[in-house]
C-alpha cells in the first residue's frame, strides 16, 4: 500500500514538474521568436480623445510605443506632424494605436453644402429678401461685400453706407421652400470676426443689410469650372422690397 501511495505520489510531481517545463519552454520560445522580430516605434493613445479634438492638441494624450512589425495597424503613425490642422473624426480609446483613418481635414466633415469657418471667426445667420441676397444667386463658398446702409432722417438723400465688410465667406444658404410665400427670405450664414459680427448683427435689426457677390466659390471637382459672370445686388432708393 506504502509503494502504491509513493508511486501516485511520484507520478503527481513528475506531472506537474513537466507541465512547469513545458510552459517555460512555450514562454523561453516565444522570447526568443520575438528577440528576433523588429520594433516599431508607434504612437499610441493614453487617455480617451473625443471626436472634433485637433491633432494638434494630442502631445498629452499619446505616447509612442515600440511594438513588434506584425502588430503595427495600418496607418499607424510614430508622429503627429503629418496629421497637422486634421481632427479626430470619431472617439479615441486607451491603448489604439494612433492612425491616419482616424483622422480628416474639418472642412471634409461639414455637412453638405456647406463650408467650414476659418478659425477665429463665428457665424452668423440673417433672412434676407431676393434683392438683397444677390438676387438668389448665392451659395457656399462665395465671398461678398457686406453693405450697411443708414437713414436717419425720412429723406431719401439721406440714406447712406455707414459700414462696408469686404470679402466676407459665405458658408451657408437656405433658399426659401418652392411652395413659399413670394416674400419668403434666403437664410444666408456669414463668417465674420466676432466685432464685425457685432455690427452685423445690429444692421440686421433695421433691415439695412445688402450683399454684392464679389467672388464666386472655386468649383468642385469635375464640375466643368466656374461662371465668370459676377452678380451685384441692386436696389432702388426708397423701396426695400
Amino acid at each position: 500500500m506504502n509503494r502504491r501511495i509513493i508511486a501516485a505520489v511520484a507520478a503527481v510531481l513528475l506531472a506537474v514538474l513537466g507541465g512547469v517545463v513545458l510552459i517555460n519552454w512555450v514562454g523561453d520560445a516565444d522570447t526568443r521568436a520575438r528577440a528576433g522580430e523588429e520594433l516599431v516605434d508607434v504612437l499610441v493613445v493614453g487617455s480617451e480623445v473625443a471626436a472634433g479634438t485637433s491633432a494638434d492638441a494630442l502631445g498629452g494624450s499619446v505616447s509612442v510605443v515600440q511594438v513588434p512589425e506584425r502588430l503595427v495597424a495600418a496607418g499607424a503613425v510614430a508622429d503627429l506632424s503629418g496629421l497637422a490642422g486634421q481632427v479626430v473624426t470619431a472617439p479615441l480609446l486607451p491603448g489604439e494605436q494612433v492612425v491616419t483613418g482616424r483622422f480628416a481635414n474639418p472642412a471634409d466633415l461639414a455637412p453638405a453644402g456647406t463650408v467650414a469657418a476659418p478659425d477665429g471667426l463665428v457665424e452668423v445667420s440673417m433672412a434676407l429678401d431676393k434683392q438683397r441676397a444677390v438676387g438668389g444667386a448665392l451659395k457656399a463658398g462665395d465671398r461678398v461685400v457686406v453693405q450697411l446702409t443708414d437713414q436717419p432722417g425720412t429723406n431719401v438723400a439721406s440714406l447712406s453706407v455707414f459700414r462696408v465688410f469686404d470679402s466676407v465667406l459665405v458658408t451657408r444658404v437656405t433658399a426659401p421652400a418652392e411652395n413659399a410665400d413670394p416674400g419668403a427670405g434666403y437664410l444666408v450664414t456669414l463668417a465674420l470676426s466676432p466685432d464685425d459680427a457685432s455690427v452685423f448683427v445690429l444692421g440686421s435689426t433695421s433691415q439695412s443689410v445688402w450683399l454684392s457677390l464679389q467672388e464666386p466659390a472655386l468649383p468642385l471637382p469635375g464640375s466643368g469650372g466656374v461662371d465668370t459672370v459676377t452678380t451685384t445686388t441692386t436696389a432702388t432708393l426708397g423701396d426695400d422690397k
